[in-house]
Protein backbone atom coordinates (compact mmCIF):
# COMPACT_ATOMS: atom_id res chain seq x y z
CA UNK A 1 0.00 0.00 0.00
CA UNK A 2 1.58 3.48 -0.60
CA UNK A 3 0.77 6.44 1.19
CA UNK A 4 -1.64 9.52 0.34
CA UNK A 5 1.75 11.24 -1.31
CA UNK A 6 2.92 8.59 -3.25
CA UNK A 7 -0.47 7.49 -4.49
CA UNK A 8 -0.83 10.95 -5.73
CA UNK A 9 1.09 10.21 -8.43
CA UNK A 10 1.60 6.51 -8.93
CA UNK A 11 -2.80 6.07 -8.47
CA UNK A 12 -4.02 9.11 -9.64
CA UNK A 13 -6.81 8.93 -12.01
CA UNK A 14 -7.60 12.02 -13.00
CA UNK A 15 -3.98 13.40 -13.60
CA UNK A 16 -1.58 11.26 -15.60
CA UNK A 17 1.91 11.98 -16.66
CA UNK A 18 2.64 11.99 -20.17
CA UNK A 19 6.65 12.12 -20.33
CA UNK A 20 8.91 14.34 -19.11
CA UNK A 21 10.61 17.36 -20.59
CA UNK A 22 7.88 17.53 -23.65
CA UNK A 23 8.20 20.72 -25.20
CA UNK A 24 5.33 22.77 -26.39
CA UNK A 25 4.83 22.09 -30.21
CA UNK A 26 7.08 19.21 -30.46
CA UNK A 27 5.78 15.58 -30.82
CA UNK A 28 6.44 13.12 -28.27
CA UNK A 29 9.72 11.30 -29.62
CA UNK A 30 12.90 10.45 -28.33
CA UNK A 31 15.67 12.81 -29.29
CA UNK A 32 19.16 11.21 -30.10
CA UNK A 33 21.89 14.05 -28.52
CA UNK A 34 25.09 14.36 -30.48
CA UNK A 35 28.46 13.64 -28.42
CA UNK A 36 28.92 16.85 -25.78
CA UNK A 37 25.41 17.98 -26.68
CA UNK A 38 23.41 19.23 -23.75
CA UNK A 39 20.09 17.96 -23.25
CA UNK A 40 17.60 20.89 -22.43
CA UNK A 41 17.00 19.49 -18.79
CA UNK A 42 16.10 22.15 -15.43
CA UNK A 43 18.07 19.64 -13.91
CA UNK A 44 21.40 19.87 -15.24
CA UNK A 45 21.58 24.16 -14.57
CA UNK A 46 23.39 25.58 -11.79
CA UNK A 47 22.26 23.96 -8.67
CA UNK A 48 20.65 25.87 -5.82
CA UNK A 49 22.95 24.96 -2.64
CA UNK A 50 22.15 25.99 1.17
CA UNK A 51 24.04 29.26 1.09
CA UNK A 52 22.86 30.34 -2.28
CA UNK A 53 21.37 33.79 -2.65
CA UNK A 54 17.46 32.60 -2.62
CA UNK A 55 15.57 34.96 -4.80
CA UNK A 56 11.94 35.56 -4.27
CA UNK A 57 9.64 38.28 -6.17
CA UNK A 58 5.97 38.77 -4.62
CA UNK A 59 3.38 40.02 -6.69
CA UNK A 60 2.24 43.06 -6.85
CA UNK A 61 -1.22 43.16 -6.63
CA UNK A 62 -3.26 41.83 -3.79
CA UNK A 63 -5.40 39.77 -6.02
CA UNK A 64 -2.27 38.67 -7.32
CA UNK A 65 -0.76 38.37 -4.03
CA UNK A 66 -3.69 36.35 -2.45
CA UNK A 67 -4.05 33.51 -5.45
CA UNK A 68 -0.21 33.47 -5.24
CA UNK A 69 -0.53 32.75 -1.20
CA UNK A 70 -2.98 30.09 -1.74
CA UNK A 71 -0.89 27.81 -3.82
CA UNK A 72 2.26 28.61 -1.81
CA UNK A 73 0.69 27.53 1.67
CA UNK A 74 -0.44 24.53 -0.78
CA UNK A 75 2.85 24.20 -1.35
CA UNK A 76 3.94 24.24 2.22
CA UNK A 77 1.58 22.03 3.30
CA UNK A 78 2.02 19.10 0.61
CA UNK A 79 5.87 19.24 1.33
CA UNK A 80 5.63 18.47 5.03
CA UNK A 81 3.33 15.80 4.44
CA UNK A 82 -0.03 17.97 6.02
CA UNK A 83 -2.09 18.00 2.92
CA UNK A 84 -4.46 16.63 4.14
CA UNK A 85 -3.73 17.19 7.73
CA UNK A 86 -3.21 14.41 9.78
CA UNK A 87 -6.39 13.39 12.05
CA UNK A 88 -5.62 14.90 15.48
CA UNK A 89 -6.30 12.70 18.35
CA UNK A 90 -6.94 13.59 21.86
CA UNK A 91 -4.24 15.05 23.09
CA UNK A 92 -4.47 14.21 27.21
CA UNK A 93 -1.42 16.31 28.90
CA UNK A 94 -0.31 14.97 31.23
CA UNK A 95 0.55 18.43 33.35
CA UNK A 96 2.70 18.10 36.82
CA UNK A 97 5.15 19.02 38.87
CA UNK A 98 4.90 22.68 39.75
CA UNK A 99 7.75 25.09 40.56
CA UNK A 100 7.37 28.45 42.44
CA UNK A 101 8.72 31.45 41.36
CA UNK A 102 7.31 34.05 43.40
CA UNK A 103 5.26 36.40 40.53
CA UNK A 104 5.48 33.34 37.97
CA UNK A 105 5.20 29.33 38.25
CA UNK A 106 6.71 26.59 35.99
CA UNK A 107 5.13 23.28 35.49
CA UNK A 108 5.92 20.13 33.15
CA UNK A 109 3.85 18.28 30.62
CA UNK A 110 3.93 15.66 27.79
CA UNK A 111 1.56 14.75 25.88
CA UNK A 112 1.51 12.97 22.08
CA UNK A 113 0.91 14.87 19.15
CA UNK A 114 0.39 11.75 16.80
CA UNK A 115 -0.25 8.11 18.52
CA UNK A 116 2.82 6.93 20.38
CA UNK A 117 4.82 10.07 19.70
CA UNK A 118 5.45 12.50 22.73
CA UNK A 119 5.67 16.34 22.72
CA UNK A 120 7.71 17.91 25.53
CA UNK A 121 8.16 20.86 27.78
CA UNK A 122 7.59 23.12 30.05
CA UNK A 123 4.70 26.01 31.00
CA UNK A 124 5.12 29.33 32.05
CA UNK A 125 2.13 30.95 33.94
CA UNK A 126 2.06 34.40 36.03
CA UNK A 127 1.25 33.54 39.41
CA UNK A 128 -2.11 35.61 39.62
CA UNK A 129 -4.13 35.06 36.67
CA UNK A 130 -7.57 37.04 36.42
CA UNK A 131 -9.74 36.27 33.64
CA UNK A 132 -8.46 35.56 30.15
CA UNK A 133 -4.88 36.02 29.20
CA UNK A 134 -2.34 35.74 26.09
CA UNK A 135 -0.36 32.53 25.28
CA UNK A 136 2.54 32.42 23.79
CA UNK A 137 4.27 29.25 22.32
CA UNK A 138 8.31 29.25 21.90
CA UNK A 139 10.25 26.45 19.87
CA UNK A 140 13.45 26.32 20.96
CA UNK A 141 15.68 25.52 18.11
CA UNK A 142 19.76 24.09 17.88
CA UNK A 143 20.87 24.88 21.17
CA UNK A 144 22.74 22.87 22.72
CA UNK A 145 20.58 20.46 25.32
CA UNK A 146 17.45 21.93 24.06
CA UNK A 147 15.46 23.54 26.14
CA UNK A 148 17.41 22.54 29.44
CA UNK A 149 20.68 24.75 27.46
CA UNK A 150 23.38 26.37 29.88
CA UNK A 151 25.47 28.73 28.38
CA UNK A 152 28.33 27.98 31.01
CA UNK A 153 30.22 30.93 33.39
CA UNK A 154 32.85 31.33 30.35
CA UNK A 155 30.31 32.19 27.76
CA UNK A 156 28.11 34.10 29.98
CA UNK A 157 30.74 36.22 31.32
CA UNK A 158 31.67 37.17 27.54
CA UNK A 159 27.91 37.82 26.82
CA UNK A 160 27.80 40.20 29.70
CA UNK A 161 31.58 41.94 28.37
CA UNK A 162 29.75 42.28 24.99
CA UNK A 163 26.61 43.73 26.07
CA UNK A 164 24.36 41.10 24.97
CA UNK A 165 23.01 40.72 28.43
CA UNK A 166 22.67 42.47 31.84
CA UNK A 167 22.37 39.53 34.55
CA UNK A 168 24.37 36.48 34.93
CA UNK A 169 21.21 34.78 35.03
CA UNK A 170 19.98 35.40 30.96
CA UNK A 171 23.28 34.93 30.08
CA UNK A 172 23.88 31.41 31.33
CA UNK A 173 20.13 30.64 30.70
CA UNK A 174 18.57 32.86 28.20
CA UNK A 175 16.00 30.69 27.05
CA UNK A 176 14.57 30.36 31.01
CA UNK A 177 14.81 34.21 30.48
CA UNK A 178 12.83 34.93 27.56
CA UNK A 179 10.17 32.21 29.41
CA UNK A 180 10.07 34.07 33.05
CA UNK A 181 9.70 37.23 31.62
CA UNK A 182 7.06 36.56 29.28
CA UNK A 183 5.19 35.13 32.13
CA UNK A 184 5.58 38.30 34.05
CA UNK A 185 4.33 40.02 31.48
CA UNK A 186 1.24 38.34 31.93
CA UNK A 187 1.29 35.59 29.30
CA UNK A 188 1.08 31.83 29.45
CA UNK A 189 4.29 30.72 27.99
CA UNK A 190 4.77 26.75 26.33
CA UNK A 191 8.50 26.30 25.79
CA UNK A 192 8.76 22.75 24.20
CA UNK A 193 11.01 20.67 22.61
CA UNK A 194 12.46 19.92 19.25
CA UNK A 195 12.54 15.93 17.94
CA UNK A 196 15.97 14.50 19.28
CA UNK A 197 16.36 17.32 22.11
CA UNK A 198 16.12 17.70 26.44
CA UNK A 199 13.65 15.26 26.56
CA UNK A 200 12.38 14.44 22.98
CA UNK A 201 14.34 11.06 23.40
CA UNK A 202 12.58 8.57 21.67
CA UNK A 203 14.71 9.06 18.65
CA UNK A 204 17.84 10.96 17.48
CA UNK A 205 16.85 14.58 15.94
CA UNK A 206 18.73 14.04 12.17
CA UNK A 207 18.20 9.93 11.91
CA UNK A 208 15.02 8.03 10.79
CA UNK A 209 13.02 9.98 8.34
CA UNK A 210 15.98 10.80 6.17
CA UNK A 211 15.69 7.48 3.06
CA UNK A 212 14.53 7.65 -0.33
CA UNK A 213 11.32 5.94 0.65
CA UNK A 214 10.31 8.92 3.30
CA UNK A 215 10.67 11.16 1.07
CA UNK A 216 8.77 9.45 -1.63
CA UNK A 217 6.20 9.12 1.03
CA UNK A 218 6.60 12.93 2.49
CA UNK A 219 7.40 11.75 5.49
CA UNK A 220 10.27 13.95 6.97
CA UNK A 221 11.60 15.91 10.32
CA UNK A 222 10.14 19.14 9.37
CA UNK A 223 7.05 17.58 8.69
CA UNK A 224 6.69 16.30 12.30
CA UNK A 225 7.85 18.97 14.01
CA UNK A 226 5.56 21.55 12.26
CA UNK A 227 3.17 18.85 13.60
CA UNK A 228 4.34 18.84 16.25
CA UNK A 229 3.73 22.81 16.56
CA UNK A 230 0.23 22.90 16.26
CA UNK A 231 -0.62 19.99 18.17
CA UNK A 232 1.22 22.52 20.85
CA UNK A 233 -0.27 24.81 19.47
CA UNK A 234 -3.52 23.08 19.92
CA UNK A 235 -2.47 22.14 24.16
CA UNK A 236 -2.02 26.01 24.48
CA UNK A 237 -5.44 26.56 23.45
CA UNK A 238 -7.02 23.98 25.79
CA UNK A 239 -5.87 25.63 28.64
CA UNK A 240 -8.83 27.96 30.19
CA UNK A 241 -7.18 30.88 31.00
CA UNK A 242 -5.78 31.41 27.09
CA UNK A 243 -7.16 33.77 24.92
CA UNK A 244 -7.62 32.49 21.66
CA UNK A 245 -7.83 35.94 20.17
CA UNK A 246 -4.21 36.54 21.88
CA UNK A 247 -1.64 34.49 20.74
CA UNK A 248 1.72 35.36 19.90
CA UNK A 249 5.26 32.87 18.68
CA UNK A 250 8.76 33.26 19.00
CA UNK A 251 11.69 31.11 18.72
CA UNK A 252 15.03 31.17 17.14
CA UNK A 253 16.90 29.93 14.62
CA UNK A 254 15.36 26.57 14.13
CA UNK A 255 12.90 27.80 16.51
CA UNK A 256 12.59 30.34 13.97
CA UNK A 257 11.82 28.50 11.28
CA UNK A 258 9.02 27.18 12.89
CA UNK A 259 7.74 30.52 13.98
CA UNK A 260 7.48 31.63 10.50
CA UNK A 261 6.26 27.85 8.68
CA UNK A 262 3.35 27.34 12.12
CA UNK A 263 2.25 31.39 11.08
CA UNK A 264 2.57 30.73 7.24
CA UNK A 265 -0.73 27.54 7.84
CA UNK A 266 -2.04 28.23 11.13
CA UNK A 267 -4.16 31.68 11.42
CA UNK A 268 -4.57 31.25 14.99
CA UNK A 269 -1.23 33.42 16.05
CA UNK A 270 -2.46 37.00 16.29
CA UNK A 271 1.63 37.96 16.37
CA UNK A 272 4.70 36.41 15.47
CA UNK A 273 8.47 37.16 15.84
CA UNK A 274 11.13 34.95 14.32
CA UNK A 275 15.32 35.57 15.58
CA UNK A 276 17.86 35.46 13.19
CA UNK A 277 16.24 33.00 10.74
CA UNK A 278 14.21 34.89 7.69
CA UNK A 279 16.61 35.68 4.99
CA UNK A 280 17.19 35.62 1.50
CA UNK A 281 20.51 33.88 2.31
CA UNK A 282 21.22 30.41 4.42
CA UNK A 283 17.83 28.34 4.20
CA UNK A 284 18.10 26.18 7.52
CA UNK A 285 21.23 23.88 7.98
CA UNK A 286 19.07 21.09 9.12
CA UNK A 287 16.84 18.12 8.34
CA UNK A 288 14.16 19.43 10.71
CA UNK A 289 14.29 22.94 8.67
CA UNK A 290 13.75 21.97 4.71
CA UNK A 291 11.49 18.97 2.92
CA UNK A 292 11.62 17.58 -0.70
CA UNK A 293 9.34 20.51 -2.79
CA UNK A 294 8.75 22.79 0.01
CA UNK A 295 11.85 25.75 -1.51
CA UNK A 296 10.80 25.21 -5.19
CA UNK A 297 10.92 29.18 -5.85
CA UNK A 298 9.82 29.91 -2.65
CA UNK A 299 12.93 31.14 0.14
CA UNK A 300 12.35 31.90 4.19
CA UNK A 301 10.97 35.47 3.00
CA UNK A 302 8.54 34.38 1.16
CA UNK A 303 7.18 31.71 4.17
CA UNK A 304 7.31 34.15 6.77
CA UNK A 305 4.87 36.65 3.99
CA UNK A 306 1.99 34.28 4.93
CA UNK A 307 1.96 35.83 8.07
CA UNK A 308 0.29 38.88 6.63
CA UNK A 309 -1.27 41.29 7.34
CA UNK A 310 -0.84 39.97 10.87
CA UNK A 311 1.74 41.81 12.79
CA UNK A 312 5.39 39.95 12.42
CA UNK A 313 8.84 41.49 13.94
CA UNK A 314 11.85 40.02 13.16
CA UNK A 315 15.72 40.30 14.59
CA UNK A 316 19.00 39.85 12.75
CA UNK A 317 22.13 39.35 13.39
CA UNK A 318 26.07 39.34 12.08
CA UNK A 319 25.24 35.87 10.65
CA UNK A 320 22.91 34.75 7.30
CA UNK A 321 20.18 37.30 8.54
CA UNK A 322 22.40 40.70 8.83
CA UNK A 323 20.94 41.80 5.34
CA UNK A 324 17.70 41.78 6.21
CA UNK A 325 16.69 45.04 6.15
CA UNK A 326 18.23 45.79 2.47
CA UNK A 327 16.91 42.78 1.29
CA UNK A 328 13.68 40.70 2.75
CA UNK A 329 12.01 43.62 4.67
CA UNK A 330 11.60 45.62 1.13
CA UNK A 331 9.63 42.33 -0.44
CA UNK A 332 7.58 41.59 3.18
CA UNK A 333 6.51 45.26 3.29
CA UNK A 334 5.65 45.22 -0.30
CA UNK A 335 3.34 42.36 0.75
CA UNK A 336 2.07 44.13 3.45
CA UNK A 337 0.99 47.55 1.91
CA UNK A 338 -1.37 45.22 -0.08
CA UNK A 339 -3.37 45.50 2.88
CA UNK A 340 -2.65 48.94 4.02
CA UNK A 341 -0.23 47.10 7.24
CA UNK A 342 3.33 48.14 5.90
CA UNK A 343 3.57 49.32 10.14
CA UNK A 344 2.59 45.98 11.30
CA UNK A 345 6.39 45.04 9.96
CA UNK A 346 9.62 45.11 11.54
CA UNK A 347 12.86 44.28 11.00
CA UNK A 348 16.06 44.95 13.91
CA UNK A 349 19.45 43.98 12.91
CA UNK A 350 22.06 43.81 15.76
CA UNK A 351 24.98 42.71 13.56
CA UNK A 352 27.71 43.64 16.61
CA UNK A 353 26.34 39.89 17.45
CA UNK A 354 26.85 36.60 16.63
CA UNK A 355 23.49 34.31 16.24
CA UNK A 356 21.47 34.75 18.85
CA UNK A 357 17.95 35.40 21.04
CA UNK A 358 19.58 37.78 23.36
CA UNK A 359 18.40 40.04 25.50
CA UNK A 360 19.17 43.14 23.21
CA UNK A 361 16.81 41.45 20.75
CA UNK A 362 14.21 39.81 23.52
CA UNK A 363 13.49 43.70 24.49
CA UNK A 364 12.66 44.35 21.41
CA UNK A 365 10.19 40.90 21.02
CA UNK A 366 8.65 42.21 24.87
CA UNK A 367 8.11 45.44 23.38
CA UNK A 368 6.25 44.02 20.37
CA UNK A 369 4.43 41.53 21.82
CA UNK A 370 3.03 44.09 24.55
CA UNK A 371 1.83 46.45 22.07
CA UNK A 372 0.16 43.55 19.42
CA UNK A 373 -0.97 41.35 22.31
CA UNK A 374 -2.41 44.42 24.08
CA UNK A 375 -0.72 43.76 27.31
CA UNK A 376 -1.55 47.32 28.20
CA UNK A 377 2.21 48.19 29.88
CA UNK A 378 4.09 51.19 29.87
CA UNK A 379 7.27 49.85 29.63
CA UNK A 380 7.89 46.21 29.83
CA UNK A 381 11.11 46.14 27.09
CA UNK A 382 14.08 45.71 30.23
CA UNK A 383 14.91 42.15 31.39
CA UNK A 384 15.04 41.66 35.07
CA UNK A 385 17.15 39.59 36.77
CA UNK A 386 15.48 36.30 37.65
CA UNK A 387 15.75 32.75 39.47
CA UNK A 388 16.91 29.70 36.85
CA UNK A 389 15.71 26.46 37.43
CA UNK A 390 18.66 23.84 37.31
CA UNK A 391 17.73 22.08 34.35
CA UNK A 392 17.63 18.53 35.67
CA UNK A 393 14.97 20.07 37.68
CA UNK A 394 13.37 21.06 34.42
CA UNK A 395 12.85 17.62 33.07
CA UNK A 396 9.32 16.22 32.34
CA UNK A 397 9.69 12.69 33.28
CA UNK A 398 10.22 10.71 36.47
CA UNK A 399 9.47 8.14 38.47
CA UNK A 400 5.83 8.99 38.48
CA UNK A 401 5.45 10.36 34.90
CA UNK A 402 7.37 7.78 33.09
CA UNK A 403 7.48 8.06 29.03
CA UNK A 404 4.40 5.76 28.25
CA UNK A 405 4.66 2.64 27.49
CA UNK A 406 2.84 2.84 23.69
CA UNK A 407 6.28 5.58 23.13
CA UNK A 408 7.02 4.75 19.42
CA UNK A 409 10.89 4.47 17.77
CA UNK A 410 11.38 6.40 14.26
CA UNK A 411 10.85 2.91 12.25
CA UNK A 412 7.02 1.97 14.60
CA UNK A 413 6.15 5.93 14.47
CA UNK A 414 6.87 5.99 10.34
CA UNK A 415 4.65 2.44 10.12
CA UNK A 416 1.62 3.97 12.29
CA UNK A 417 1.99 7.04 9.88
CA UNK A 418 1.76 5.21 6.70
CA UNK A 419 -0.87 2.97 8.02
CA UNK A 420 -3.16 6.49 8.34
CA UNK A 421 -2.48 7.80 5.56
CA UNK A 422 -3.46 5.08 3.81
CA UNK A 423 -6.87 5.26 5.61
CA UNK A 424 -7.17 8.81 4.42
CA UNK A 425 -6.67 8.07 0.94
CA UNK A 426 -9.26 4.96 0.84
CA UNK A 427 -11.80 7.42 2.16
CA UNK A 428 -10.86 9.60 -0.71
CA UNK A 429 -11.68 7.26 -3.20
CA UNK A 430 -14.82 8.33 -4.87
CA UNK A 431 -17.87 6.40 -5.91
CA UNK A 432 -20.19 9.80 -6.64
CA UNK A 433 -19.70 13.17 -8.46
CA UNK A 434 -19.33 15.06 -5.09
CA UNK A 435 -17.09 12.64 -3.47
CA UNK A 436 -14.72 13.09 -6.84
CA UNK A 437 -14.80 16.70 -6.79
CA UNK A 438 -13.17 16.31 -3.31
CA UNK A 439 -10.98 13.60 -4.50
CA UNK A 440 -9.83 16.35 -7.40
CA UNK A 441 -9.20 19.10 -4.58
CA UNK A 442 -7.20 16.98 -2.23
CA UNK A 443 -5.41 14.54 -4.58
CA UNK A 444 -5.03 17.39 -7.43
CA UNK A 445 -3.86 20.00 -5.59
CA UNK A 446 -1.24 17.91 -4.01
CA UNK A 447 -0.30 16.64 -7.66
CA UNK A 448 -0.24 20.23 -9.05
CA UNK A 449 2.81 20.93 -6.29
CA UNK A 450 4.34 17.40 -6.80
CA UNK A 451 4.36 17.84 -10.29
CA UNK A 452 5.55 21.54 -10.03
CA UNK A 453 2.83 22.60 -12.36
CA UNK A 454 3.61 26.22 -12.90
CA UNK A 455 2.53 28.27 -15.55
CA UNK A 456 0.92 25.86 -18.28
CA UNK A 457 0.16 26.11 -22.53
CA UNK A 458 -2.78 23.71 -23.00
CA UNK A 459 -2.26 21.60 -25.86
CA UNK A 460 -5.05 19.11 -27.52
CA UNK A 461 -4.38 15.69 -27.47
CA UNK A 462 -5.95 12.63 -29.12
CA UNK A 463 -7.69 9.70 -27.59
CA UNK A 464 -7.41 5.98 -29.34
CA UNK A 465 -8.23 2.70 -28.13
CA UNK A 466 -11.00 3.82 -25.90
CA UNK A 467 -13.07 2.10 -23.35
CA UNK A 468 -15.00 2.84 -20.13
CA UNK A 469 -16.79 0.99 -17.44
CA UNK A 470 -18.95 1.97 -14.72
CA UNK A 471 -17.51 2.84 -11.41
CA UNK A 472 -20.04 3.77 -7.94
CA UNK A 473 -23.10 5.42 -8.80
CA UNK A 474 -22.73 8.16 -11.04
CA UNK A 475 -18.74 7.54 -12.25
CA UNK A 476 -17.02 6.10 -15.04
CA UNK A 477 -13.49 4.61 -15.63
CA UNK A 478 -11.48 5.40 -19.05
CA UNK A 479 -8.85 3.66 -19.95
CA UNK A 480 -7.15 3.58 -23.44
CA UNK A 481 -4.13 5.58 -25.55
CA UNK A 482 -3.36 9.47 -25.91
CA UNK A 483 -1.43 11.01 -28.30
CA UNK A 484 -0.39 14.78 -29.69
CA UNK A 485 -3.13 15.56 -32.36
CA UNK A 486 -1.48 15.11 -35.56
CA UNK A 487 1.43 13.71 -33.92
CA UNK A 488 3.51 11.86 -30.94
CA UNK A 489 3.38 8.48 -29.68
CA UNK A 490 1.28 6.83 -27.74
CA UNK A 491 0.68 6.63 -23.92
CA UNK A 492 -1.84 4.60 -22.23
CA UNK A 493 -3.96 6.53 -19.56
CA UNK A 494 -6.65 5.70 -17.03
CA UNK A 495 -8.88 8.49 -15.78
CA UNK A 496 -11.84 8.62 -13.34
CA UNK A 497 -14.56 10.91 -14.96
CA UNK A 498 -18.50 11.74 -14.00
CA UNK A 499 -20.32 8.93 -16.14
CA UNK A 500 -21.79 12.27 -18.41
CA UNK A 501 -18.15 13.42 -19.38
CA UNK A 502 -17.83 13.80 -22.75
CA UNK A 503 -14.87 16.55 -22.56
CA UNK A 504 -11.12 16.10 -23.95
CA UNK A 505 -7.54 15.07 -22.83
CA UNK A 506 -5.06 18.02 -22.68
CA UNK A 507 -1.55 18.30 -22.12
CA UNK A 508 0.00 21.19 -19.70
CA UNK A 509 3.62 21.80 -20.66
CA UNK A 510 5.08 24.48 -17.95
CA UNK A 511 7.41 26.85 -18.44
CA UNK A 512 10.65 24.57 -17.58
CA UNK A 513 9.16 22.21 -20.40
CA UNK A 514 7.25 19.99 -17.39
CA UNK A 515 4.14 18.39 -18.48
CA UNK A 516 1.32 16.41 -16.77
CA UNK A 517 -2.42 15.58 -18.77
CA UNK A 518 -5.53 16.29 -17.40
CA UNK A 519 -8.95 15.14 -18.44
CA UNK A 520 -11.57 18.45 -18.80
Amino acid sequence: MKTLSTCCLLALLSFMRCGPGLQAGEPAVHKVFAAGEVPPDSRLGEQRTLNTFHQWTPPTTKAAWERESTRMRQQILVSNGLWPMPVKHPLKPVIHGKIDRGDYTVEKVFFASHPGHYVSGNLYKPKKIEGKIPGVLSPHGHWANGRFYDAGEKKAIDQLGKGAEEFMSGARFPLQARMAHLARMGCVVFHYDMVGNADSKQFAHRAGFTDAEAGLRLQNFMGLQTFNSIRALDFLLSLPEVDAERIGVTGASGGGTQTFMIGAIDPRPAVAFPAVMVSTEMQGGCVCENAELLRLGLNNVAVAALFAPRPLAMSGADDWTVRLETRGLPELKQVYSHYGKASSIQVSVFAQFKHNYNQVSREVMYAWFNEHLQLGYADVANDQDFWPIDPKNLTVYDAKHPLPDDAKSSEQLRESLTEASNQQFTKLIPKNKEQLAEYRRVVGTAAGVMLDSGKVEEIELETSNASEEPFGDELKILRGTLSRKGAGEAVPYVALVPETFNGKAVLWVNDKGKSHCSMN
